[in-house]
């Protein structure tokens, strides 16, 4: 079973290469959470893994929030990793994910992390759309590499560029304080398709009068709406307009 989160699809990309090489079932976080499915039945020999992006550091507020709703059946032990994607630093979301697991009685085996787009165009820019593609497609070798070693069950941290629990605390400061939606906002060529309301794994866009709004103060920050907006109607702050777009187009 792996379990995945993506944003602009690079952990989603992972996670299927995953399933592809261990023959796991693969099954979407915010899918299970929109359902309100909270109990999951583990097979005897199935691998427990969890595949998601880095948040300023750390993990999603989606998947906090998933694993702390979650009850897994059928665990006694069986093979479990997590396997994140980053841009620039790992920081520690594996350490905060061990934590989350172990207070379901849970014990994390394996630690894994692949550098990719950094898709948070705040700060990065992304205009440069052949740079994206080179970046994405020198991940992949080493993304088969995590799939081979998990369908082969290796243990260990194989964690890149990561960084000592010490900054989970700045983590968690930093994300809190970007979280609120008020800094999303449209520019001008919104088609009013409602795939940005349709796809928000947080439910915090509703449509009004063919126009998205964001009804909700907060949300995990995945930036799948500005990414996946066919007329890049959706903006974040100042500086994303110039920053372009990027969905992993391998998904």
């Amino acid at each position: 079973m792996i379990l995945h989160f993506s944003g602009t699809g690079n952990s989603k990309h992972l996670a299927t290469l995953i399933a592809e090489a261990t023959g796991e079932r693969l099954l979407d976080m915010a899918a299970l959470m929109d359902k309100g499915t909270t109990v999951i039945c583990l097979d005897k020999d199935e691998i427990l893994g969890w595949v998601f992006p880095v948040h300023f550091w750390g993990l999603p507020a989606l998947v906090r929030n998933f694993i702390g709703s979650l009850y897994i059946r059928g665990y006694s032990g069986q093979y479990t990793f997590a396997a994140a994607t980053f841009g620039m630093l790992c920081g520690n979301p594996h350490g905060q994910m061990r934590s989350l697991l172990r207070q379901k009685g849970i014990a994390l085996n394996a630690a894994f992390s692949v550098r990719m787009v950094d898709v948070w165009t705040p700060i990065f820019n992304l205009s440069d759309t052949a740079r994206c593609l080179r970046i994405t497609q020198d991940a992949i070798p080493h993304m088969q590499r995590i799939a081979a070693m998990i369908a082969g069950r290796k243990c260990g941290n194989f964690v890149r560029r990561p960084l000592p629990a010490l900054v989970d605390g700045l983590h968690w400061l930093l994300y809190q304080n970007h979280r609120p939606t008020a800094p999303f906002h449209l520019a001008d060529g919104c088609i009013g398709c409602g795939q940005c309301a349709s796809n928000c794994p947080t439910k915090a866009i509703t449509m009004h009068a063919g126009r998205p709004q964001w009804t909700k103060a907060q949300c995990t920050l995945c930036l799948r709406c500005l990414h996946h907006c066919p007329a890049f109607a959706i903006q974040y702050g100042h500086f994303t307009h110039n920053h372009g777009q990027f969905a992993n187009p391998f998904v």
